[in-house]
């Protein structure tokens, strides 16, 4: 925060040439203002002429402490809002990942947005917490190496591309076998016919649906994370506009937050179970009953969906056991460190 000046009710800037005097004057200076004011000064103060200079410098200090009276502004709340520097990457494991802070946003589509559908209403707040989330998607390299017996894997040269073929449950098992293989304990665990997420340990897993839309929109509140323009869209994400087949991960734009790929290419899982938006605000929503409709959620959009279904606010679901078979289902991972386990709300 700077100082400035009161003048007579004016702002005005600080004087400084005070400040810029050479040493060499100044010093003199302050030996005749010390003889000035000591008990020698007053014999000089008995001729006129040098009455008259201190009489001088006296009025001249005297106006400098009356008129210029420093004052402070007041920080502008506009100014004043740092947004926030774009995370480092970090290598986890075999999965580079990025930080994100956690904090309060808003999830949805408002009323005012003609492209959104009603599974995106009402527009509400929520609050994540901090957690670390995979740059890409899980892509064909990787999931080779984790689950070389499934059906899913495809060619070696197709390595860079986003795993498809893919259902809830082999994201799920996936996530547990990366966790084990990397050291931390698995997030999944199955009782009967249902499977419990345990949120506060270390290992890999799916993001919940907040937490995706969270680290799409990446500080935005726009359709996409690079504004309301469909025309844009070509330069962030892979969809029917410009491919018929999924791409190489991370050959189009980042987000805000230098995440890949949350534009299209491939439907995202995520944990939760799909069902309707409460107009509440909340706190680390993950849909861990049973829907009716027995759907999980997918996000993001495809390579073979128009650009409307590509908004960070769309919702699609399907059954968990689906994805065998379908070539736009894939996955990326998330995890909270340790240090940060403290801090989620169940």
């Amino acid at each position: 925060m700077k100082p400035r000046l009161l003048h007579q009710g004016r702002l005005q800037q600080p004087l400084r040439w005070l400040d810029r005097l050479p040493l060499s004057v100044v010093i003199p200076a302050g030996i005749v203002l010390g003889c000035g004011v000591g008990g020698a000064g007053f014999y000089y103060l008995e001729a006129p002429g040098w009455a008259v200079a201190w009489l001088a410098l006296f009025a001249a200090l005297g106006w400098l402490g009356y008129t210029a009276t420093p004052v402070f502004d007041e920080p502008n709340p506009a100014q004043a809002t740092v947004k926030p520097a774009k995370p480092r990457p970090v290598r986890d494991g075999s999965l580079l990942m990025v930080d994100l802070p956690g904090d309060r946003f808003l999830m949805g589509s408002p009323d005012s947005d003609d492209l959104a559908r009603n599974n995106e209403k009402p527009r509400h707040e929520v609050t994540v917490s901090p957690f670390r989330i995979a740059i890409t998607p899980v892509t064909v390299e990787l999931y080779r190496r984790i689950m070389p017996e499934s059906s899913a894997a495809q060619s070696e040269a197709e390595g860079r591309l986003p795993v498809t073929d893919v259902t809830w449950f082999d994201a799920v098992e996936f996530c547990n076998r990366l966790s084990a293989r990397a050291g931390y304990r698995p997030c999944y665990s199955q009782q009967s016919d249902q499977w419990r997420c345990d949120w506060r340990a270390d290992g890999y897993r799916l993001p919940t649906e907040a937490e995706w839309e969270y680290a799409c929109r990446a500080g935005t509140t726009t359709r996409y994370s690079f504004g309301d323009d469909p025309a844009n869209l070509g330069g962030y994400a892979w969809y029917s506009g410009n491919t018929k087949t999924a791409q190489a991960v991370a050959t189009k734009r980042a987000n805000p937050w230098g995440l890949y790929d949350l534009h299209g290419n491939v439907w995202e899982w995520c944990w939760d179970w799909y069902g309707a938006y409460s107009p509440k605000s909340v706190r680390n929503p993950h849909e861990s009953k049973q829907s009716t409709s027995g759907w999980r959620v997918l996000r993001g959009g495809s390579f073979d969906r128009p650009p409307e279904d590509l908004r960070s606010a769309g919702r699609f679901n399907d059954v968990p056991g689906s994805g065998f078979g379908d070539w736009t289902y894939g996955f990326r991972c998330v995890r909270v460190p340790p240090q940060q386990i403290d801090r989620l709300s169940d």
